[in-house]
């Protein structure tokens, strides 16, 4: 007779029962960031250019530049597309719309490269940036360019996005963290705009155990990201000799030609991600797989009453989920944070969906955030009601998903008037 798992008394020894990330690398990992330490090349190195082209091949783009977190790689971005050595760029004072549910380092390099975020609300149906808030940023303010953050692995009505980018000639960077491997009309979100930002954090779809990556579309812009990831130093530049010649002055080694911060990656890093891009599709596969299974697992459950609003994809999008998120249907008695305290304790980690509602953070009161689109009652609808559970980068068994579903529910009940 199969023995029951115990996972009632799991949880009351402090255990989580369904933690937020499952842990997704192996020895070959571990033998691989040996190999790095006995090398004694620690620093940026072959690796990295190694990882770099794999990734490219991976998302199928021209250029990918790596960087020592996704944080990093959103300040790249936006320090390339103001910097006045870019041909297209934009100047300090103008205004990017940028959803009000986006991670704080989707917002604050804007602000940190002299930019202007305008957030713009978000659907709830979709948990992604609202195309008719956008359109509307669009009439009442002069948009320059648009930060889209692909939310948990959905995103927005790509196409009319684009549409929109083209016809108003906006510069599109796309915040990819959350969402590596999902496809729109079968081409990875995150190469659609002048930039793709990706992360390589430990809970995120692959990791790096901190890392970043810019996809780049040009030689240029190739170029011009080298050079500000490192120092602004003309090491890395396809034209380098070239440099070289001009400013026979300056020891070649140390010539700059642009401002620039250090945002390298280390060769560890770039070890593990060698391993992990291998099992990349695997693993969003048993997200998918997973994200499916809860859905099932869910309707067909005698509890349920359609407590819970699951986010669908949009048109044309095959998501590669990030985690199970999810939003109640009723008016919960005492907020959110009871209701995932109260899942805590009974072995489930939660989180909100990105900030919740970015409008609300104290920090924005400091700096020049145009909040001129609110009230933003989508990312409210979300900060008050959503939040997700992780799906998990290897097959979930029928009877810990069902356990999972059935105090789910059973505390959404507990919760609701």
């Amino acid at each position: 007779m199969k023995k029951q798992k115990d996972f009632k008394n799991t949880a009351s020894r402090g255990k989580l029962l369904f933690p937020l990330v499952d842990s997704s690398y192996d020895n070959k990992e571990i033998l691989n960031c040996i190999s790095i330490l006995l090398s004694g090349q620690l620093t940026m190195g072959p690796r990295v250019k190694e990882f770099e082209s794999e990734f490219s091949k991976f998302v199928g783009a021209p250029y990918s530049i790596m960087v020592n977190s996704g944080s990093s790689a959103n300040l790249l971005a936006f320090s390339a597309i103001t910097n006045p050595a870019r041909p297209r760029h934009i100047t300090p004072g103008s205004k990017v719309a940028v959803p009000a549910v986006c991670w704080s380092t989707s917002l604050w390099p804007i602000v940190q490269t002299g930019l202007v975020p305008v957030l713009v609300d978000v659907d709830p149906q979709t948990l992604n940036l609202s195309i008719s808030s956008l359109k509307a940023s669009l009439k009442k303010h002069d948009i320059k360019a648009v930060m889209m953050v692909h939310v948990l692995g959905n995103s927005t009505e790509m196409g009319e996005l684009l549409a929109l980018v083209k016809e108003n000639d906006l510069i599109l960077i796309e915040d990819t963290c959350e969402s590596l491997g999902s496809k729109y009309r079968g081409r990875y979100l995150g190469g659609y705009g002048d930039f793709g930002t990706f992360s390589f954090y430990f809970s995120h779809h692959m990791t790096t155990i901190e890392g970043g990556m810019v996809a780049a579309k040009n030689e240029e812009d190739y170029d011009l990201l080298k050079c500000l990831r490192t120092h602004g130093w003309s090491r890395e530049q396809s034209n380098k000799e070239e440099l070289e010649s001009k400013h026979k002055d300056i020891d070649p080694r140390f010539l700059f030609i642009n401002m620039g911060y250090n945002l390298r990656p280390m060769e560890i890093q770039a070890a593990f991600g060698l391993e992990q891009i291998k099992r990349l599709e695997m693993m969003n596969f048993y997200r998918c797989e997973n994200v499916k299974k809860l859905k099932r697992a869910f309707q067909s459950h005698s509890l349920w009453k359609g407590q819970l609003h699951f986010p669908l994809p949009t048109t044309d999008l095959d998501p590669s989920w990030f985690g199970f998120p999810f939003l109640i249907n009723q008016e919960l008695k005492e907020g959110r944070e009871k209701f995932t305290k109260d899942l805590m304790k009974r072995g489930i980690d939660t989180r909100p969906i990105i900030s919740g509602n970015m409008a609300l953070q104290p920090a924005v009161k400091f700096f020049n955030v145009d909040l001129s689109m609110g009230p933003f009652e989508g990312a409210q609808q979300i900060h008050e009601k959503g939040f997700f559970v992780g799906c998990h980068s290897k097959p979930l068994d029928d009877e810990r998903i069902h356990h999972l579903v059935t105090i789910i529910l059973e505390t959404v009940i507990e919760n609701t008037r």
